[in-house]
């Protein structure tokens, strides 16, 4: 799917992990905030997020980009 052309999916998979890695060790108290409770949009991403990370490794940084970018702009629409 994605780089196919460039990346064999053990490379995909290793970045995939990598970047994993580097979300855990760096996350804050605020990374557990970015998924709020009882709000349907985070759920149906998340479930979603993780079938076609089945498919594709590569969606694991891309969600994770995502996830940061909904944070962020979650934040801006309380104030």
């Amino acid at each position: 799917m994605i780089l196919d052309n460039y990346l064999t999916y053990s490379n995909k998979v290793i970045i995939a992990v990598i970047c994993s890695g580097f979300w855990i060790y760096f996350r804050t108290s605020d990374c557990y905030k970015m998924i709020p409770s009882g709000n349907i949009f985070p759920i149906i991403f998340v479930m979603t997020w993780t079938y076609v990370n089945y498919y594709e490794p590569l969606f694991l940084p891309i969600g994770l980009l995502i996830l940061i970018t909904y944070s962020h702009l979650h934040k801006l629409l309380k104030m």
